[in-house]
């Protein structure tokens, strides 16, 4: 069977609107469609509202106008619309009721950990300042790939020794390859001397910072230190990374200690102490230069002899070789 064209409904509906007392079989005549199709024009148009059922009629039924036909079929939407949003507030209700009266039984096995993202170096070396400030018992770090700036070996020997006097234990972890270097033999050997504890392996897996046992410091990328570091809080994970340490620190070998030179007390004279007493004090090296009555040049010149008789290679790790040898005393 054909359904009932648009064109086929609007003539129905025009027929009964205009023709109230005619038949359907009258109005089917007229349209020139088969009385089947006569009835499906009609169940379609009460469908959309626009007729309804009306005994009286001798078609049995009466039209209905389109805009009272649309006010009604949005009353309706509107009411199922209503119920529908009171059916998903009494699910809303019971699922609310349940999560407060049942314990909430997977948090029970979840230990909390936060990952704080350090996007750029700064960040990062502010943020690691603030952690050995603020350790309170151990400090490990492990360091793959190639040697840091020699003109950081003051700063980070001033470091160690900060930690040592307050009791941290440093341990630190570089590659064979790095500790070759020559500053940072000197400084491996220094380091050893002030309290931290090194050693040295053919291969490390990334780069690491451990903060007692509830805070580590991983590269963003392990490729890449310029991308940044995430620093992880929380005893979950970092006792996992202190495992990972552990078996990296026993696979590893101690450093070699530089051996210092035997004649260092003969080699300085009473002027080459009193410029690393002034050294050991912190003392500028424009007032240096302005005692020794020479230039800054010339003390840069001469600096630079007397750290090599020293066999170091920054001023702090002379004051440090010297006090060792008590040549200050």
């Amino acid at each position: 069977m054909n359904e009932p064209t648009e064109r086929v409904r609007q003539r129905f509906y025009g027929l009964i609107h205009r023709n109230p007392g005619w038949s359907l079989e009258q109005m089917a005549a007229e349209a020139q469609c088969s009385l089947a199709e006569a009835d499906r024009a009609c169940d379609q148009l009460c469908a959309a509202g626009l007729l309804v059922p009306a005994s009286s009629a001798p078609c049995g039924y009466v039209t209905v106008t389109p805009k009272a036909a649309l006010t009604r079929l949005f009353s309706a939407e509107e009411r199922h619309t209503t119920a529908h949003l009171q059916h998903l507030a009494r699910i809303r209700g019971a699922v609310a009721s349940l999560i407060g009266d049942y314990p909430r039984l997977h948090d029970e096995r979840r230990e909390s950990v936060e990952i704080e993202t350090l996007p750029t170096p700064a960040l990062v070396n502010a943020f690691l300042e603030d952690a050995g400030s603020t350790c309170n018992v151990r400090m490990r770090s492990m360091h793959p790939g190639g040697p840091p700036p020699e003109e950081l070996m003051d700063d980070m020997l001033l470091r160690d020794k900060e930690m040592e006097g307050r009791g941290i234990r440093v341990e630190t972890l570089y590659s064979r390859r790095t500790a070759e270097v020559p500053y940072m033999a000197a400084y491996l050997t220094d380091a050893e001397r002030i309290g931290r504890t090194a050693r040295t392996a053919d291969y490390l897996p990334l780069r690491m910072i451990l903060f007692d046992d509830d805070l580590a410091v991983l590269p963003i990328n392990p490729q890449d230190s310029s991308e940044g570091a995430s620093a992880i809080h929380g005893q979950a994970l970092v006792r996992s990374l202190h495992a990972l340490y552990d078996y990296c620190w026993h696979t590893s070998a101690p450093v070699r200690p530089a051996a210092p030179g035997s004649t260092l007390g003969t080699e300085l004279d009473s002027h080459d102490l009193v410029v690393v007493r002034m050294l050991a004090d912190g003392v500028k090296d424009e007032t240096i230069a302005r005692h020794l009555g020479i230039s800054p040049r010339t003390l840069s010149r001469y600096m630079t002899c007397l750290m090599d008789r020293l066999g170091v290679h920054t001023r702090f790790q002379a004051a440090l070789r010297v006090a060792e040898l008590q040549l200050l005393d």
